[in-house]
């Protein structure tokens, strides 16, 4: 398809969709407006409904204190007629007494121990009835006997009487009763008159009620389907199950419709409504089908003693219907508008591709990696910006890539490029100078090809983890072209691509002669202490020269030699010439210089010089380290030395090969951790307090010199070194340095 068609379609599609976007826009708009009024008006209606059942429930809760005030004139009438005593009343009594009354039944209530029982009734239900469970009833009663008024908030309140609100019957859960309570502290007991299912209640509900308000509304509003009244801690909830005196049953307060219907139910979703309007105090409404028809569902919550919420069903139809008569009319004007619109973008894109053609032609030259093309495209416009911003993009991108390469080419160190499989892509001129291979020979094959036997398992080992992009610095022997082995520093490089690692360089630097001169340093560290041990070991030396001079004094004295004086002599002479031997191993001291030093570099380098030794003695040196390990201020020579002497012993205790791990940690803020842990014989604890003192040591031919300079030099740095072991499980050694000696 040509551009200009394109451009015709994009230019229609364009004014199509500003044009869908308006109709939906205002299809949207006028939605919710109409839903909004027609939320508004339910809002209007919930509020007739709530004055109107406000009006009912005064009218209904003066009916109820009438029938209250009937109880209890009956109660004082009873009062009359019994004995003051109730084991003097017989429930046949009360049968006669309370059809006399005008009442349903009479129950008499008398406390026993810590419960107040129904003791005689006209009732059968009601005799052996305790009141002990009945919440805010079994106040009202306690108050009404101990001191002849009720001060309770609930229910009604009249001398000596007090009538709880018309319920279910806990004794007989089939009724709903009306009772009186009368207590003058002239008997032993309650006179509890009530009325059963009050008919004439009923009656007056039913007329005046709110069911009849809610009849009444629905008639006035033809597209007001339903209205339910909920009680919002009910509904949707466990039935909360009244279980008193044998029997079960839910309260009127408890139940979750308080009038009205519900035959339009999405319980799930009314149950959040009706929720979240009663906490917010706002209005909530939803579109839903329900009952074959689309309607809309408004919750209005509503303030009284016991608040409810009041949904309103109404026919969403009245709504959809303008909303189909506004659509039709906006669509015929859009179609008239995208049909000018094609046409006339048709003949602005034929004038606009010309020069768009001849940017194409040269772009696919740059892209087959001619970039010295350019554009000859001279105009100000936006297209000859761009042939410009092409041109010096290409030109960019030349010289860019040429620095690249350069970067490659000319590089003084060996670097290899590698898939994510260490396949060979390419190497540099130095890469082919330290290996003897040219980049032919080496394209295609594996990196591991050129990697000594003994170091293989090594290599793959780093391998791995360069291949999960993380910089990595490591050493391997590398096998050059005529078979000789090179050694050679490795840092890795992951190649990225569009945020995804497709392979590597490594960047190698030949190490073979450094190592050389960093064995010879290596054996020079050792000399380091004789002057600062010199005043330690001269009292070692002199006593036993004083042994000597001793005994060679009695040989004198004596007519012959003694056997055992020669061999004492002989064994202090030995001991003189092995403190001397470790003197001699040892060099001048030099010049303290304390610096800033990577710890993780420094014990590197201690396990590559160790490690040979290491690997002869069947032992495996690993180090661990926290992310977060700074460079500490120390003196690189002596902390060597230390650790040096810390890997001998370690290794000298490991006959049977094993495992050294090295762990380097946070000991808190201003202080550093490194963790020996070996797997050799281990010490005797109560050897343990002695390592470190002159010439006290757990090897055969040792001096303890050696710990006891480590310990000094750990000092020095205002650090500390401590052993802990266990026999034939192995050796820990601890030293802790601050990272900051001035701090410490």
């Amino acid at each position: 398809m040509s551009i200009k068609r394109k451009l015709a379609i994009i230019f229609s599609i364009i004014i199509s969709s500003i044009l869908l976007i308006n109709s939906t826009l205002h299809y949207v708009s006028t939605s919710e407006m109409l839903v909004n009024d027609q939320i508004k008006q339910m809002e209007a209606t919930a509020d007739e409904i709530r004055v109107a059942v406000e009006h009912s429930e005064l009218s209904q809760q003066y009916a109820e204190d009438l029938l209250g005030e009937q109880l209890r004139l009956a109660a004082i009438a009873a009062l009359n007629s019994l004995d003051k005593d109730a084991a003097g009343v017989t429930n046949e009594q009360l049968s006669r007494l309370a059809e006399q009354l005008g009442v349903s039944h009479i129950t008499l209530f008398q406390r026993i121990g810590d419960d107040i029982v129904g003791v005689k009734s006209s009732d059968p239900h009601e005799v052996n009835l305790s009141t002990k469970e009945w919440g805010y009833w079994y106040t009202a009663f306690n108050q009404l006997l101990d001191q002849g008024h009720v001060t309770i908030p609930e229910g009604q309140k009249l001398p000596h009487f007090w009538s709880g609100p018309i319920g279910v019957s806990s004794s007989d859960p089939d009724h709903i009763d009306k009772w009186g309570y009368y207590y003058d502290g002239t008997t032993n007991y309650i006179i509890d008159p009530y009325f059963r299912d009050i008919y004439q209640f009923k009656r007056f509900e039913e007329s005046t009620g709110p069911k009849a308000i809610v009849e009444e509304t629905v008639l006035k509003r033809p597209s007001l389907l339903e209205i339910t009244a909920f009680n919002p801690t009910a509904f949707g909830e466990e039935p909360i199950v009244t279980k008193l005196d044998g029997n079960e049953y839910i309260d009127l307060e408890n139940r979750p419709i308080r009038f009205g219907d519900y035959t339009y139910a999405q319980e799930e979703r009314d149950v959040d409504s009706v929720r979240k309007a009663a906490r917010s105090r706002e209005i909530v409404s939803y579109k839903a089908e329900l009952n074959g028809s689309t309607v809309l569902k408004t919750f209005v919550p509503v303030e009284a003693v016991r608040p409810y919420v009041i949904g309103l069903v109404t026919d969403y139809q009245v709504i959809q219907d303008v909303l189909n008569r506004q659509l039709l009319t906006n669509t015929l004007i859009s179609i008239g508008l995208i049909l000018f619109v094609f046409f006339g973008s048709s003949f602005i894109a034929g004038y606009t591709v010309r020069p768009v053609q001849l940017i194409l032609r040269k772009v696919d030259e740059m892209a087959k990696g001619h970039l010295e093309v350019r554009i000859p495209l001279d105009s100000q416009d936006e297209l000859g910006q761009l042939a410009n911003g092409i041109n010096a993009m290409s030109q960019n991108l030349q010289v860019y890539t040429e620095e690249l390469r350069s970067l490659f080419e000319h590089n003084s160190s060996a670097i290899f490029s590698l898939d994510l499989n260490a396949t060979c892509l390419n190497i540099n001129p130095m890469a082919q100078k330290i290996t003897g291979y040219l980049a032919e020979e080496v394209r295609g094959r594996s990196f591991l090809d050129f990697v000594a036997e003994k170091e293989m398992h090594k290599a793959v080992a780093q391998m791995e983890e360069v291949k999960k992009g993380e910089w990595r610095s490591f050493e391997l022997f590398l096998l050059q072209k005529d078979g000789h082995q090179i050694e050679v520093n490795i840092k890795s490089v992951p190649i990225v691509v569009s945020e995804r690692i497709v392979g590597f360089y490594l960047i190698a630097r030949d190490v073979t002669e450094s190592k050389k001169t960093e064995e010879l340093l290596r054996k020079s560290d050792k000399l380091a202490v004789v002057g600062q041990l010199a005043a330690g070991v001269a009292h070692e030396i002199r006593n036993p020269l004083t042994a000597i001079k001793g005994f060679v004094q009695l040989i004198a004295k004596s007519e012959g030699a003694k056997k055992e004086y020669v061999e004492i002599m002989l064994s202090e002479l030995d001991r003189i010439e092995l403190i001397i031997h470790e003197f001699l191993v040892l060099a001048k001291p030099q010049a303290v210089n304390y610096q800033q030093k990577n710890l993780l570099h420094l014990l590197q380098n201690i396990i590559a010089i160790v490690e040979t030794q290491a690997i002869m003695n069947n032992v495996q040196i690993l180090l661990t380290a926290d992310a977060d390990i700074p460079s500490i201020e120390c003196e690189e020579n002596q902390l060597k030395q230390v650790f040096i002497n810390v890997l001998k012993n370690a290794l000298e205790a490991m006959p049977d090969g094993g495992q050294i791990t090295i762990f380097v940690l946070r000991a808190d803020e201003d202080r550093v951790l490194i963790r020996f842990v070996d797997e050799g014989v281990g010490i005797p604890d109560e050897r343990i307090p002695k390592l470190g003192e002159p010439f006290y040591t757990t090897k055969e031919k040792g001096t303890g010199l050696g710990l006891m300079i480590s310990y000094k030099i750990i000092n020095e740095h205002k650090g500390e070194l401590s052993v802990s072991s266990q026999v034939n499980v192995g050796t820990t050694v601890d030293v802790v340095l601050p990272i900051d000696r001035k701090l410490k």
